[in-house]
């Protein structure tokens, strides 16, 4: 490793145990499953599917049942997008996020005419006049959980919570608390914990509707369900995970070996971070090299490409 290969841009890793799933369910490719379409059709194709992740995430995600709003959507973006036009023909004005959380949502909401409010992470929420606030979790600001508490204290101020589950899986067992009934939106996509981000495989959960997702009923993605479907079956998750987190530690180990960064691995496996508070002790150089990372309190490194050299 004797340049710095990690990214600002969070690309997922398109795994070996994807890329065998996938041409084993392609070997036999399912015309059957399209020729369905008709007789008995396909409209209600999803909900089988939708069903089993819930079931293997009743552990994890454990309130997911609550949500009687369920959508196939290409990835958590749609969901982003959508929530945010249904924000806009509901006459709000702005949303909040924290400093350095995923930047899409900055850019959709520009999109749709929505102020953003970009939140320093220690700010009280009870502060803030209530809103509607988008956070991911694990967090795209370091990579790292939000606890539970602080999520449920956004709620508890009265804002309305949209709740990106975009990195579950690729972080070590912990538990994800919706039950607050102001966590209005959860969203799961299988783009950056199975590295299937251009198969545009999401799930969006809504405590009501959300009137421009109900035609994803007809325009849908079957490949991408069918894939999601065989993952849910044959892939062990917490496995997948524990094998690229000790991937990831070595990376990481390396780095710091090869630069004196001092990162640490965060929590999602594709990341790691550094403090903006430690930066003031690395050499003017280092400091060059790495300052395009900077995302509110934290550099964020996309390990990806050690990924692909590692394999």
């Amino acid at each position: 490793m004797n340049s710095f290969k990690a990214i600002t841009t969070v690309y997922s890793y398109y795994p070996p145990e994807m890329r065998d799933l996938i041409t084993r369910l392609t070997r036999d490719y399912p015309h059957e499953v399209f020729l369905r379409s008709i007789s008995p059709g396909l409209d209600d194709f999803h909900h089988a599917i939708i069903e089993k992740l819930i079931a293997a995430h009743e552990h994890d995600v454990p309130h997911l049942q609550q949500f009687t709003h369920r959508y196939p959507t290409a990835g958590s973006e749609e969901a982003i997008r959508e929530f945010m036009t249904l924000l806009q023909s509901s006459g709000s004005k702005q949303i909040y996020f924290w400093k350095g959380d995923y930047e899409g949502y900055r850019e959709v909401a520009r999109t749709r005419n929505l102020g953003v409010v970009e939140v320093d992470y220690q700010t009280d929420p009870a502060t803030l006049p209530p809103g509607y606030w988008f956070l991911s979790n694990p967090s795209a600001r370091d990579g790292m959980i939000v606890p539970n508490e602080r999520i449920l204290a956004i709620c508890e101020a009265g804002h309305q919570v949209f709740y990106d589950l975009s990195y579950l899986c690729a972080t070590h067992p912990a538990v994800f608390d919706l039950s607050h009934p102001n966590i209005a939106v959860a969203a799961i996509s299988f783009s950056k914990p199975f590295g299937l981000f251009y198969y545009r495989i999401g799930f969006t959960f809504s405590r009501g509707p959300i009137p421009t997702l109900y035609a994803n009923k007809w325009f849908k993605n079957i490949f991408g369900l069918l894939i999601a479907e065989k993952l849910l079956e044959e892939i062990d998750q917490n496995l997948l995970t524990h094998k690229y987190k000790a991937v990831q530690a070595e990376i990481v180990r390396q780095i710091n070996k090869d630069f004196q960064f001092d990162l640490s691995a965060s929590d999602a496996f594709l990341l790691a971070r550094l403090p903006a508070a430690n930066v003031s002790q690395l050499t003017i150089e280092q400091q060059e090299l790495i300052s395009r990372f900077k995302r509110g309190e934290w550099y964020r490194f996309c390990l990806t490409p050690y990924f692909e050299e590692y394999e």
